[in-house]
């Protein structure tokens, strides 16, 4: 799964992309939605591209991460070595985002989304993902940043 949170011996997985999720909900967005959203497409786009960009240009110092791979959160250093390990392991072939609500207070955001990926290691079959995300950023500077990452992985038809 993505190395923001799931990236155990299940899920080392991030390299070519074909595709970014359509703001689906922008009409009904305001301005400052709708920049978060583009940050939280441009930083899935970096990480799968492995360009060296995700975390360290997308992430608040005090970022704190937790999926269902993880048994506790982890802090930036891990995220980033976890991240670098991952782009060894194997690549995203496809990835698809689903904006579901993203609300807005000031300076602080929560971005709500599904994930929906196709992932492989080596030679391996291929394996589709799904997940649910809950992200929180913060405006530092004029700039969204993460402070939370939080992935679940999903069963649909389950």
């Amino acid at each position: 799964m993505h190395s923001r949170f799931l990236i155990g011996a299940a899920g080392a997985a991030v390299l070519l992309c074909t595709g970014t999720a359509a703001l689906a909900q922008a009409p009904t967005w305001n301005k400052d939605q709708t920049e978060v959203w583009s940050v939280v497409s441009k930083s899935w786009d970096d990480e799968v591209a492995q360009n060296g960009k995700w975390p360290n240009d997308y992430v608040d110092e005090k970022v704190v991460s937790w999926g269902d791979d993880w048994p506790a959160p982890r802090y930036r250093a891990s995220l980033e070595s976890w991240t670098r390990f991952a782009d060894k392991q194997g690549k995203t072939l496809k990835f698809d985002l689903s904006p579901l609500a993203i609300t807005v207070s000031g300076d602080t955001a929560v971005a709500h989304y599904t994930v929906v990926m196709v992932t492989q290691k080596g030679t391996e079959k291929p394996e589709r993902e799904v997940a649910g995300n809950v992200e929180t950023l913060v405006r530092t500077g004029g700039k969204w940043r993460f402070l939370s990452l939080a992935g679940f992985g999903l069963s649909p038809g389950k």
